[in-house]
């Protein structure tokens, strides 16, 4: 289901025409609302013309997402290595994911252009939404979740580059390339206001009842990371603190109505179900959909390829396991933390070869000293249900928003507008009773001491999940934290595994933001570069 182009670094040698027609074309399947969609839209004369086409260009709004440039697999493997893991391949000297890279990296280009273009996709279908008569609940549907999409895909743009050029019509010219960028700022104001406007006009997560289309609570949970955001570094308006507060609390502590959202009793469970095909919209309340196992659709991703436990057998589930945990991620776990050995493997396989094909046939538990030799492991390819496996792709879905996530955001931001509250610390408890761990909250008797333990709290909780390197940054800590990840990763990783030290010992104030890409610059004359690139 991934196909289209771009909007304003687009080559001037290709027709707007083909833009317009690439825009609203569709290849195949996801889950769900996302499956369900026509496939022949393939004209200008068709578009638009009634709710099904109008269904067509959603889906293709929604399609950026699983991109394999995006959360299909760059974004939460090698664009937000923090201090929870390192790039386990001694090779790799260059890239994002070890901090040594420039503005002509590949890997960033098509972010950007990704992004752009689902931004032209929405652009395109809130431009002509009005025009086709339907009963007016599904329309608002439509154009809420389109209005809230363009929104996030401007949120992950700012988040990675500060300011972005804001374009919010579509393209009508190839001439349209020179576009200033505008202050991050009116970027996030701009991001508030559609999102705020989306969150009115969508259903709600009972009525969609699965994880992969947006509903009014996943809204509510993403403006309280939006405001947090805008809360922190580098904007550092404090006043969004209690905007985040209210939007978490409508997730949490709904007025009037019964919370539509609950932790799953189990912390692995969670995980097993991305990778199993199995919704459960109380916790996992907005999922990237991927799906199949590309021999006849393209939705697969590399969850559980790319970041898993490493395996050569092809038929039980091939990883590479590119991603392994530092000391500090495995030690900050307490020994009965049901999350340490979920999250981080706690084994690695071992085969029976005849003739050079690999079978697993057990497994072997790592010892005390074995830390750094130890994979990420929360989503296990095993559990897939679609047969056969592909090597290298996956159906395992993203999780973009947990509930869990809500909760330690609400802890947060309860704590910054009134202190270590018992709503606070109620929050924050009922994570780590899942993860069956000590009561700690009981002891905390200041804000400081809450804050540290909140942002311990999501380290371990939300450990590769694409939040900790934000988070890092948002609280002013991403350099200093990093550069000391390098030093300890240098003194306890001994001789083997002293390359994962890079990442850490390179990162500079300059890494808070990507470099804007070399080829928007050659395109875009209005455009400037980041400070340091």
């Amino acid at each position: 289901m991934r196909t289209s182009n771009l909007l304003h670094h687009i080559s001037k040698r290709i027709l707007f025409s083909i833009v317009f027609l690439t825009t609203i074309l569709l290849a195949t399947s996801c889950k769900k609302f996302l499956d369900k969609v026509p496939q022949d839209f393939i004209s200008p004369e068709n578009s638009f013309k009634d709710e099904s086409s109008l269904n067509t260009a959603l889906t293709g709004v929604y399609d950026i997402l699983g991109k394999e440039e995006m959360y299909g697999s760059n974004i939460p493997m090698i664009h937000s290595v923090a201090d929870d893991g390192f790039y386990s391949r001694s090779a790799i000297i260059s890239g994002t994911q070890v901090y040594n890279f420039d503005a002509s990296d590949a890997t960033i280009n098509d972010m950007w252009k990704y992004l752009y273009m689902g931004i032209e996709r929405a652009n395109l279908l809130l431009a002509n939404v009005d025009n086709v008569a339907m009963d007016v609940t599904a329309r608002n549907a439509i154009k809420g979740e389109a209005k809230f999409l363009r929104a996030y895909y401007y949120y992950v743009l700012v988040d990675f580059w500060g300011d972005v050029p804001l374009k919010t019509t579509p393209s009508t010219s190839v001439n349209e390339v020179d576009i200033p960028r505008t202050p991050t700022r009116q970027v996030y104001d701009f991001i508030l206001k559609e999102m705020e406007e989306a969150e009115g006009m969508v259903y709600t997560s009972t009525k969609i009842g699965f994880g992969g289309r947006v509903s009014k609570t996943t809204i509510d949970g993403i403006l309280a990371r939006v405001c947090l955001k805008m809360a922190g570094h580098p904007l550092n308006d404090a006043t969004k603190y209690a905007e985040a507060l209210k939007w978490a609390k409508k997730v949490v502590m709904p007025d009037n109505t019964v919370a539509e959202h609950r932790l799953n009793a189990s912390f692995s469970n969670v995980f097993i179900k991305h990778c199993a095909d199995q919704y459960d919209v109380k916790e996992s309340m907005w999922e990237v959909e991927l799906y199949g196992n590309r021999s006849g659709d393209f939705e697969s991703g590399r969850l559980g390829n790319g970041i898993g436990i490493q395996c050569n057998d092809e038929v039980f589930g091939f990883s590479y396991g590119f991603l392994n945990t530092t000391a500090k991620l495995f030690n900050s776990y307490e020994p009965t933390d049901k999350r340490r050995d979920w999250t981080i493997a706690p084994y690695a396989y071992t085969y029976n070869v005849v003739s050079g094909v690999s079978t697993v046939i057990d497994s072997t538990y790592y010892t005390a000293a074995q830390v750094y030799n130890r994979n990420i492991a929360k989503w296990r390819r095993h559990y897939e249900k679609v047969l056969p496996r592909n090597k290298n792709y996956t159906p395992i879905n993203f999780p973009l928003l947990r509930y869990s996530d809500v909760l330690l955001m609400l802890a947060e931001a309860e704590n910054e507008v009134n202190g270590a509250t018992s709503i606070a610390k109620a929050a924050v408890k009922e994570v780590r009773d899942r993860a069956n761990v000590t009561d700690v909250t009981t002891a905390i008797g200041s804000a400081a001491a809450m804050r540290t333990l909140i942002q311990e709290e999501r380290f371990r909780e939300l450990a590769f999940e694409g939040l900790r390197k934000h988070d890092l940054i948002r609280w002013g800590m991403f350099v200093t934290t990093m550069n000391n990840l390098g030093i300890d990763i240098s003194n306890t990783g001994g001789s083997s595994f002293a390359y994962g030290a890079m990442a850490g010992k390179n990162v500079r104030t300059k890494h808070e933001l990507f470099p804007i890409p070399t080829l928007e610059l050659s395109l875009n004359r209005a455009m400037v570069q980041n400070p340091g690139w």
